[in-house]
């Protein structure tokens, strides 16, 4: 299955440059913006310019290693660019790994680690999807096969069939190679369409089959949902997960059985990460892997809230993935996130009325992790501000809405950022919600991460908000504890100040 082109794209605007010059260039950038209020001291953000998608998320040769859609200052066409942890928190940037040649683009992939190399596999725009292939220490250096793109585009009639091909993802069988790509079929995308990944597979990584279709979404998407973005890999429990961005409601999964025999995935479970519509979101794109420890990891790109200067989006902080007992999704932050801990401060035991908000003292900032247990108690709603300012004009809202144990809604968390900045030029948006299962009917515990211009929220480890503030007073960094509708109570709560992983970004600690 081969197709060659006669495009003959120009140079990328770093192709000129060796290794240390990219590097210098981009501590540069780095430095240029540090004075960006909203610039993340703990998250991954873009060295310059402009980040979307994550890609290829492996360990290989005792690195974390983390690719994504980067467009260089002065470059239109999408590289691979990359970066690299011991920890999956500290990053360090490494020069882009692979450039646009025949491809206009670099569009989204994923990799695989073998014994001696590492293969990637992603979307050559205008071409189909290409294979590059390496054995590099650190992955700097990548062969293209000289036969990209190994899968390439082909017509196709009214119902987008035969197949469409764009951001793939592969694995290994016994057999050979299997690859998934394709997003949709019947229909428009975002508007009447069905998700579906058509299967491919190859001994050799040349010659690639359609062998039919991975699975089709069925009734668990909407109509003009599409299966970009896929990441498909064993969970435990004898059952697969496939992880994936539907540009209609962007990132969500699917749970259920593979057979090896037909090749066929039964979804059994569906899931989202995101609830607003791809208009309104902040989560996006994932990238997933099964690291050495066998631990199932995800990271995804955060997209911006308002107009951008200089840099664009963020990536979440790295998530563990893995199937609780009956089945489900948990979803928590990685461990190594406890190594960014600073000062600590502790709270117990705050009790709120119907109506109060209680502001915490001597407590607060503005790139901090929170940890707290809420009793509920009598209470519809109860929750935080964070990101307040003292007089409450600037405020974000986290908080837990009771369903009243109605049969079929169940109890909510959200994040409300209709109050959070004063900024003329933010985004309006409704807030994220997603349901939540309490602990014995009434307990919350939440992990909360706000680095300056993105917070993430955890709850009882089955679900996961994520969202961009943009505070503009420079007191919007206290906490306050507040109740409706009943008396509820804070029963523990401790927080941290948090590292940088930046040295541009040092002198942000404990603001």
């Amino acid at each position: 299955m081969n197709s060659k082109s006669s495009n003959n794209y120009v140079q990328s605007v770093l192709t000129g440059l060796n290794s240390s010059e990219i590097l210098e260039r981009f501590r540069s950038s780095r430095e240029s913006l540090a004075k960006d209020p909203y610039r993340p001291i703990f998250h991954f953000s873009p060295p310059e310019n402009i980040i979307n998608d994550p890609n290829g998320l492996c360990e290989w040769n005792g690195f974390y290693h983390l690719f994504y859609q980067f467009k260089p200052e002065g470059e239109q066409r999408v590289h691979w660019g990359h970066t690299v942890s011991t920890d999956l928190v500290h990053w360090q940037d490494l020069e882009p790994a692979i450039y646009p040649t025949l491809e206009k683009d670099c569009y989204s992939g994923q990799t695989i680690v073998e014994n001696n190399r590492v293969i990637a596999i992603y979307h050559g725009t205008e071409l189909g999807n290409c294979i590059a292939v390496s054995s590099d220490s650190m992955l700097n250096k990548w062969d293209k096969l000289p036969d990209n793109p190994v899968i390439p585009i082909v017509p196709v009639d009214k119902n987008i069939l035969p197949y469409k091909v764009f951001d793939p993802c592969i694995w290994k069988e016994s057999d050979g190679y299997y690859s998934v790509s394709g997003v949709y079929m019947n229909g428009e995308r975002s508007v009447d369409c069905i998700a579906v990944n058509h299967l491919f597979y190859s001994k050799n990584l040349n010659d690639w089959k359609h062998i039919g279709r991975l699975f089709t979404s069925s009734y668990f998407t909407e109509p003009g949902e599409d299966g970009a973005v896929p990441n498909f890999l064993p969970i435990g429990n004898g059952k697969h997960l496939f992880l994936f961005f539907s540009h209609k409601r962007c990132s969500q999964y699917f749970i259920g059985s593979y057979d090896q025999r037909t090749h066929r995935f039964e979804p059994e479970i569906h899931g989202r990460m995101n609830y607003g519509a791809y208009q309104n979101a902040s989560l996006h794109a994932p990238s997933a892997t099964v690291d050495k420890s066998g631990r199932v990891l995800a990271i995804f790109n955060v997209k911006e809230g308002k107009p951008t200067e200089g840099w664009q989006d963020v990536m979440t902080l790295p998530r563990q993935l893995s199937l609780d007992s009956d089945g489900s999704l948990n979803i928590s932050p990685v461990s190594e996130t406890k190594n960014l801990r600073l000062e600590e401060a502790n709270i117990f035991n705050v009790k709120a009325e119907h109506g109060e908000d209680i502001l915490l003292d001597n407590i607060g900032g503005k790139s901090i992790e929170i940890e707290a247990e809420i009793d509920l108690g009598s209470a519809r709603e109860a929750g935080f501000y964070v990101l307040r300012s003292i007089d409450g004009e600037e405020k974000t809202r986290v908080s837990l809405l009771r369903s009243n144990k109605h049969p079929i809604v169940k109890d909510s968390i959200q994040i409300d950022v209709s109050e959070s900045s004063n900024h003329l030029e933010v985004y309006g948006r409704p807030p994220e919600t997603g349901p939540i299962d309490l602990i014995d009917d009434r307990i919350l515990r939440l992990r909360m991460f706000i680095d300056r211009s993105i917070i993430e929220v955890f709850g009882n480890d089955k679900q996961c908000l994520t969202i961009r503030s943009y505070p503009l007073r420079e007191d919007s960094r206290f906490i306050s504890f507040f109740s409706r509708g009943g008396t509820s109570e804070l029963l523990k709560m401790k927080v941290w100040q948090m590292k940088s992983i930046w040295n541009e970004l040092q002198y942000r600690e404990t603001q």
